[in-house]
């Protein structure tokens, strides 16, 4: 492998299990708040595949709002852990790409972005969702433990075979999503409480001349199809298991419904658990990837 770690300045003190064959394939995975790669590291040591490549950077550290302004690495501010609490938008984009640089990085070394999967827990897992469904780049797939989707209002809702109704028993979600019609470069028709109005889906109060390339990204099909396997304890009092559900019913309108796994673990609070990184789950959950990467 080539390339040089100091052009990104993620992977230069990130810490790399590297694989004991000629790595063809990558997990780049996300710490949450406060923590640091190495205890995922070391997690993700002991379900190894000898082709794989583990990623684990660290956050920067940053005052975070929610703990009172106090320095300690963070992905992006957090003000809160509702679904509706305000949002770090600039922060959460700029750590997107500091995260697509990674990916970028390794598919210059020669591994393609369908052999990469991006992971994470709380913060970190709810970092590698947006990444993943915001990149240009077809990924293999998304492990996101005990976390959320950012901005989940960024990312209309496409329904598979329903109409807006789609969200069902979410409708202070569904709310925020009009019904998609066949859309113009770069905009979308919808039709929202009888009006039809062509409009930026991706921050509605912008005119579509200002469509920034996100709405591009995330609907122009590139990872309509992406595995992602969420976990979350059904104990867990920092983010509670609705909102993990709410999370996997928003991602089900975005990418194809088969394609997500929201699986709960009894007595789990915020935390992981052996049962999430053992052998028997991430790697029987994503057998079909693991499989094709031999």
């Amino acid at each position: 492998m080539c390339g040089n770690n100091m052009s990104v300045p993620l992977l230069a003190d990130a810490v790399t299990v590297s694989g004991a064959e000629r790595e063809t394939a990558a997990v780049i995975f996300l710490h949450g708040l406060g923590d640091t790669g190495h205890s995922w590291a070391d997690a993700l040591s002991s379900i190894r595949l000898p082709y794989v490549k583990y990623i684990c950077p660290h956050a920067p550290r940053i005052p975070v709002t929610l703990n009172m302004k106090m320095v300690m690495p963070s992905w992006f501010d957090l003000m809160g852990l509702t679904p509706d609490a305000p949002e770090d938008e600039a922060g959460i984009k700029k750590a997107a790409e500091n995260i697509k640089a990674i990916i970028e990085h390794e598919m210059k070394n020669g591994i393609p972005p369908n052999r990469i999967i991006l992971g994470g827990f709380s913060q970190g897992g709810a970092l590698s969702l947006y990444t993943a469904l915001t990149c240009q780049h077809q990924l293999a797939g998304i492990v996101a433990l005990s976390c959320w989707l950012p901005l989940h209002k960024a990312f209309p809702q496409v329904p598979h075979g329903q109409g807006p109704s789609g969200m069902g028993q979410f409708p202070h979600w569904s709310s925020s999503f009009p019904a998609a019609l066949p859309r113009e470069e770069g905009s979308c028709r919808v039709r929202c409480w009888g009006h039809e109005q062509s409009i930026c889906l991706v921050s509605p109060h912008l005119g579509t001349s200002e469509c920034p390339l996100l709405w591009q990204a995330a609907n122009n099909g590139v990872n309509k199809d992406i595995a992602i396997l969420q976990c979350h304890g059904e104990m867990d009092p920092m983010i509670p298991v609705r909102f993990g559900a709410l999370t996997a019913e928003k991602l089900k309108s975005v990418v194809t419904p088969t394609k997500v796994q929201f699986k709960t673990y009894p007595g789990v609070m915020h935390s992981s658990c052996p049962q999430m990184i053992s052998s028997r789950s991430l790697p029987a959950s994503f057998h079909w990837i693991y499989s094709s990467w031999k």
